[in-house]
């Protein structure tokens, strides 16, 4: 595990979790020696990433805010205006999310309240192989990586998760042809979602889903496929944004 890699472990462990994490808690859930969390922690500190507790371990800090609101700022101000105007063409809720290591995190939500009760919220993850937009985003990758990306065991969360990495694998190179990724209550019994991949000014890959209850997305998935490609066709056509 390259330091790099060691110091994004420690943030991630801190991250998963609203408890305060001992540096023995640290080291079970990352596998990085104790001593080297020890001198991650305390770079760290300097930083102000990361701060101890009174009862003893260690927090996020406030240093981070800088780092995220800069990073929110530089990865959703661009698409806003697109995932807005998506929502209203289709009078839906509409998720923008992005790869962050083996996960899929949530990054922008324009939600309808008349239509659905937002099932997701911002910052929230989910699995790369039980949701369309981490589907995907695995078809963006080469195929090595994306199967690097996936784990060991494909976890279940309602009855039609697709469990089998041959079966996934599968499906990912169909979405490498056709650019569409669907959730057929893969993750969520009721639910039901589609997503593209957009072109975004900074070079990350983002990728955009229209959700809705399933009843109502069988009646309407070819409008919201539709309106998907157009959506990804004028996210090729943004000009890149002076640095």
């Amino acid at each position: 595990m390259s330091s790099v890699s060691r110091v994004t472990s420690v943030l991630d462990a801190l991250a998963s979790t609203r408890r305060r994490l001992t540096v023995r808690d640290i080291e079970q859930m990352t596998g990085v020696p104790r001593s080297s969390v020890h001198r991650i922690i305390q770079e760290l500190e300097d930083c102000r990433y990361v701060v101890p507790v009174p009862m003893g371990g260690y927090r996020l800090g406030p240093g981070l805010l800088k780092v995220s609101l800069s990073s929110q700022h530089q990865i959703v101000s661009p698409m806003r205006p697109m995932v807005t105007a998506l929502s209203q063409a289709v009078n839906e809720n509409v998720d923008l999310a992005v790869l962050s290591g083996a996960d899929v995190v949530i990054v922008d939500q324009v939600a309808n309240p008349q239509r659905l009760q937002a099932v997701t919220k911002v910052g929230a993850t989910f699995s790369l192989h039980a949701s369309c937009v981490g589907k995907a985003l695995l078809s963006r990758l080469p195929e090595d990586h994306a199967r690097d990306l996936l784990p060991r065991t494909l976890e279940s969360f309602a009855h039609n998760t697709i469990t089998d990495k041959k079966r996934l694998l599968a499906e990912v190179a169909e979405i490498r042809q056709t650019g569409i990724a669907f959730d057929h209550e893969e993750h969520d019994v009721g639910i039901s979602a589609v997503a593209t991949c957009l072109g975004h000014p900074s070079g990350v890959i983002q990728a955009i889903a229209i959700v809705a209850p399933t009843q109502r997305f069988a009646r309407r998935r070819s409008q919201f496929v539709d309106a998907l490609r157009e959506a990804h066709t004028r996210s090729l056509a943004t000009p890149p944004r002076a640095p």
